[in-house]
């Protein structure tokens, strides 16, 4: 394997771990996700109480989202920019 191919190898792989971290983040949406059914499964059988734990659940959804975006938009850049280094 040239040297070219071989950086060209280790840039790749440094890219693809880019996207390691938002695993965790993805499985931790689908926990909110889950639960802001069971609120609003609550809500709709009355108990009105829980509205404002519903906000809270959609607000801290919109930010796991945001910070999910975050993380794709990083490995994306960082998976383009791996053939212009070993270039």
């Amino acid at each position: 394997m040239s040297t070219r191919q071989t950086a060209w190898a280790a840039v790749s792989q440094q890219a693809h771990n880019c996207q390691a971290p938002s695993a965790p983040l993805t499985s931790e949406i689908d926990r909110v996700r889950r639960a802001r059914i069971w609120i609003a499964r609550q809500i709709t059988d009355g108990e009105e109480w829980m509205l404002p734990l519903l906000q809270r659940f959609n607000t801290e959804l919109a930010k796991l989202e945001e910070k999910q975006d975050l993380f794709f938009q990083a490995a994306e850049i960082a998976n383009h920019a791996a053939p212009i280094r070993a270039a």
